[in-house]
């Protein structure tokens, strides 16, 4: 009797050929050049504008060593460095958080119903406000959105491994033991 072929769900950006590096090492490199990135543009200040200055070097460069297709890595680089310094404007600029989320998706190559949960980042961007009113407090808008939008991530990976469409990754469509 033929074997069956394994059914588990893998990454869709897993089975990509890389032209360098393995996808777990870009993966982790990546993701912590982009926290770090990210984390040094939201702790500037007047008498830290050198922590603007890296952060703003790193986040781009981190998108470019994600693994996934060039053009979605390219495409998000500038534009969410543009909403990560706007960020830096307090609670009511928190709904910028959306579209770094929205970019992570867009590399990691999620299918189109995974963006739903766009909806978490942007409902919580209404209510930090109202919570959260001196620029002295802005950590607390850093924290809680930080880990909104990573549960909003985890939220997203587990609707692309039940839809697992094979539709929203247009470099796999072809692969040949994608219905086996």
């Amino acid at each position: 009797m033929p074997a069956e072929p394994d059914a588990r769900w893998t990454e869709p950006a897993s089975r990509l050929p890389l032209r360098w590096g393995s996808y777990r090492v870009r993966l982790a490199t990546g993701l912590a050049m982009l926290v770090v990135g990210t984390a040094c543009v939201l702790g500037t200040t007047t008498y830290s504008l050198t922590l603007l200055l890296i952060g703003s070097l790193m986040q781009p460069s981190a998108w470019a060593v994600m693994p996934s297709t060039i053009g979605r890595r390219v495409a998000v680089a500038l534009p969410v460095l543009g909403f990560t310094w706007l960020m830096l404007g307090g609670p009511g600029f928190a709904w910028c958080y959306a579209v770094t989320l929205a970019a992570w998706l867009l590399v990691r190559l999620r299918p189109l119903p995974a963006f739903a949960v766009l909806v978490l980042p942007i409902g919580w961007s209404l209510v930090i406000p109202l919570l959260v009113k001196d620029y002295q407090e802005g950590w607390i808008t850093i924290l809680t959105s930080t880990v909104v939008v990573v549960v909003a991530a985890w939220a997203a990976r587990w609707i692309a491994i039940r839809f697992d469409s094979w539709q929203s990754v247009r470099t796999l469509r072809k692969e040949p033991r994608r219905f086996s």
